[in-house]
């Protein structure tokens, strides 16, 4: 059974507050804990599709001083320690909507190489995912740009995968839901978030060549 209860109004509002200890201190207090336990409820269920453990790790913004977030996410990686260096999911809250993405960083250096051949060896096809929901590419990892990958033909991907190459860029693809979808709002989250990462996982398979869990 679920613990996650879902987001309530009141936490998808979170991102309206304007000031940064304001803001901050109702992420810690009511998302980062729901956050947390949609991670304990999806991780387990992740291993039959990638064919080893991924970790939950919850969004903690330390670094930030000034801008309050404008989203915030429970991340899954093979690391037990760290998710920013390698391949990875993200489940997240913004003030319009949740989002799972399947996400490399520019920092992502472990899984950045072999994405870029993978996606220079498929083309196209690299986007060729279904999910009911339509699944977009986005210029950075918070969702800027949405791009359909149902459009991408050969031209489009050559561009992406340039703009992959940038040191300074990333990959993400994902799907969104309204805040106002139901499944948004009740434990059904757990295993609509499932799905859509079921349909990413080809990009997850091609990014990483190795299936061993990192300690360290």
């Amino acid at each position: 059974m679920n613990q996650f209860p879902g987001f309530t109004t009141k936490d998808f509002d979170v991102f309206l507050i304007p000031e940064f200890h304001e803001r901050m201190s109702h992420l810690r207090r009511n998302i980062r804990p729901k956050l947390a336990m949609l991670g304990e409820d999806l991780a387990p269920k992740l291993e039959s599709l990638v064919g080893h453990p991924l970790y939950p790790h919850t969004a903690s913004h330390a670094r930030r001083r000034i801008n309050p977030p404008d989203d915030t996410w429970v991340a899954f990686s093979r690391s037990e320690r760290a998710y920013k260096r390698y391949a990875h999911f993200e489940v997240g809250i913004a003030l319009d909507y949740v989002f799972v993405r399947f996400v490399v960083k520019p920092e992502g250096e472990d899984d950045k190489p072999q994405l870029e051949r993978y996606l220079g060896q498929e083309g196209p096809k690299a986007f060729d995912l279904k999910d009911p929901s339509p699944i977009f590419w986005y210029r950075d990892d918070h969702g800027t740009d949405p791009y359909p990958v149902s459009a991408i033909d050969a031209e489009k991907a050559r561009e992406i995968l340039q703009k992959t190459k940038v040191k300074s860029h990333g990959f993400t693809v994902g799907v969104v839901f309204s805040r106002s979808d139901p499944v948004c709002k009740s434990a059904a989250l757990v295993t609509r978030s499932y799905n859509a990462i079921a349909h990413l996982t080809p990009l997850y398979r091609g990014a990483v060549d190795q299936v061993e869990t990192i300690d360290v």
